[in-house]
């Protein structure tokens, strides 16, 4: 696994676990690279990718934030066939 891709999924689980809430703003690109001690390319492809899977929201000049998550519909309830009583020979 590459760096960008190892940050890009460290920072989906952060945002998977509510670390950063929706609308949230994220760290800035020279904030992360200082912090996880790689190059500023490296956080943007990063970012690139939770942007691809649609994670987070680029505003320019303001930097990334969390994206809305997408309401998942609502699960069907199981349904089961009447039983009737069968019979056994």
């Amino acid at each position: 696994m590459t760096r960008y891709q190892h940050l890009a999924a460290l920072l989906a689980q952060r945002i998977e676990q509510g670390l950063y809430q929706t609308g949230e703003r994220l760290p800035s690109v020279r904030t992360l690279s200082q912090e996880h001690g790689v190059s500023i390319s490296t956080v943007q492809q990063a970012y690139h990718v939770l942007e691809s899977q649609q994670l987070i929201l680029p505003q320019p000049r303001f930097g990334y934030y969390v994206a809305p998550r997408k309401a998942h519909p609502p699960v069907p309830g199981l349904t089961r066939p009447a039983q009737r009583p069968v019979e056994i020979s």
